[in-house]
């Protein structure tokens, strides 16, 4: 068993919760991961949680129990690597599902971000003034 340090990073998307691991999963990580996931789980909602562990060179048994619990709590395992594959693949007991990835178009932007942004008064005024500009061009050139 390696002594490497272990590490994790959060990722907060709009429709997924993602820790990504690194290092030796082992049980001082476990349980500084078991700790971060309830301080987040208040705030994912109904976000799915992916647990990323392609980074992940080795985990002992309190990890593989954590990432195990996890699994069977619904939350979907990424691992991308040949070596992260076979370990999870491992502690599983058997092949990896591929996930299920958020295939919905994304637009350029969205409605709800210029609303709470205050900026959808500002958009709408400019369409008006647009608008009664070009009513009044041809309103002169009607009298004319």
């Amino acid at each position: 068993m390696t002594k490497e340090g272990f590490d994790y990073y959060i990722h907060d998307g709009p429709t997924a919760f993602r820790l990504q691991l690194a290092g030796n999963l082992n049980e001082e990580g476990a349980r500084r991961l078991e700790q971060v996931w309830r301080t987040a789980s208040s705030l994912t909602g109904d976000r799915c949680p992916h647990i990323d562990i392609t980074l992940v060179t080795d985990i002992d048994e309190r990890g593989r129990e954590l990432l195990a619990s996890w699994h069977r709590a619904g939350a979907q395992l990424l691992a991308r690597s040949k070596g992260s594959r076979a370990l999870m693949e491992q502690i599983l007991g058997g092949p990896l599902r591929e996930p299920v990835l958020n295939t919905r178009a994304r637009l350029p932007f969205r409605l709800a971000s210029l609303i709470r942004a205050g900026k959808l008064p500002i958009l709408l005024a400019a369409l008006l003034f647009t608008l009664a500009a070009d009513l009044a061009a041809e309103t002169v050139a009607a009298l004319v």
